[in-house]
């Protein structure tokens, strides 16, 4: 198995190299960073799959600090984001999906978030919190999907504190 993700990565990387010089002998700058910053985020997107959390992390923070205007950031924050919580740090999950939020909060990727922050508020006993979280998710944004499901989480809420 380890075998399998070096040769992997080690392809990534190829692919990478490869890739960025064919770009650079085109003469064509601005597809040039377009293609870097593809292959930057796909790089975390690849460690990510093969479940190489940390380095998975290293690469998508990496990415957030070198693209600043980078056509994957939000992926990015949810992907950061995602892999905090399904280890169960909360804190660290909502501080990268507040990012994202704040970023696109115009955006159904931010509402998301949003939503997201209101669920790790939950997993933290912090039922209050969430609450303010989806009433404010109805009250701002009545034309997202996320709307239904924080009406369903707040539903949810009542029930349990009755």
């Amino acid at each position: 198995m380890t075998r399998l993700m070096v040769s992997l990565l080690t392809a990534s990387l190829l692919i990478t190299a490869s890739a960025l010089h064919a770009a650079d002998m085109a003469g064509d700058t601005r597809s040039m960073e377009v293609l870097a910053d593809d292959l930057k985020f796909q790089n975390g997107v690849g460690l990510f799959k093969l479940r190489m959390y940390d380095k998975a992390l290293e690469t998508f923070n990496e990415y957030l600090e070198i693209y600043y205007n980078g056509t994957h950031r939000h992926e990015a924050y949810r992907n950061i984001a995602e892999i905090y919580f399904n280890r169960m740090e909360y804190l660290k999950a909502i501080e990268h999906y507040r990012a994202l939020y704040e970023e696109f909060s115009n955006t159904e990727s931010g509402i998301e978030a949003y939503y997201n922050i209101g669920i790790c508020n939950i997993k933290m006993g912090y039922d209050q919190r969430a609450a303010e979280i989806f009433t404010e998710i109805i009250e701002r944004h009545h034309d997202s999907a996320y709307r239904m499901q924080a009406e369903l989480q707040l539903d949810v809420l009542k029930i349990l504190h009755e």
